[in-house]
């Protein structure tokens, strides 16, 4: 099957999508994933590996700029790279198996892999970025939520 050719739609709504957020909207997403990162280190410092440590950065600069498919991806690419940190290190044990088999790390996975690739079922188009911007962001909480508690075991 032939797939169209991109053409950059006229709607209106996908240029404020592309706007940059206002001052206080960046701050309140700012706080807000600063307070999960702050619940997650309340025992301690999190541990987690330079370039975990590299792509969390990233993960905190998509979210407070409303990014929320590139959230979806980096969360689970974080995790990943913690992940295999761990592994490297020997560790294991039921919080391991959490993150790798429960039910909500399975969704994490299965999302962002449909996102970033395309097998069957389109998981995203263009129209989501406007029409389902709701639900993104809702799924972009989830994931940094579901990040925050595993880098908290």
């Amino acid at each position: 099957m032939e797939k169209e050719k991109f053409r950059m739609p006229t709607d209106i709504s996908l240029a404020a999508v592309l706007a940059a957020p206002a001052h206080r909207l960046w701050a309140e997403r700012q706080i807000w994933f600063q307070r999960r990162m702050d619940d997650a280190s309340a025992a301690g410092p999190i541990a987690i590996g330079e370039q975990a440590e590299a792509l969390l950065v990233d993960l905190q600069l998509a979210f407070c700029a409303g990014a929320w498919v590139a959230v979806v991806i980096l969360a689970q690419t974080v995790l990943d790279a913690d992940m295999a940190d761990r592994e490297a290190a020997g560790a294991g044990g039921i919080g391991l198996n959490d993150i790798r088999f429960g039910h909500d790390y399975i969704w994490l996975r299965n999302r962002r892999n449909a996102l970033v690739h395309e097998e069957g079922d389109t998981a995203l188009a263009l129209r989501d970025q406007t029409a389902t911007r709701d639900r993104l962001e809702r799924d972009a909480r989830r994931a940094v939520e579901l990040l925050f508690k595993a880098l908290e075991d």
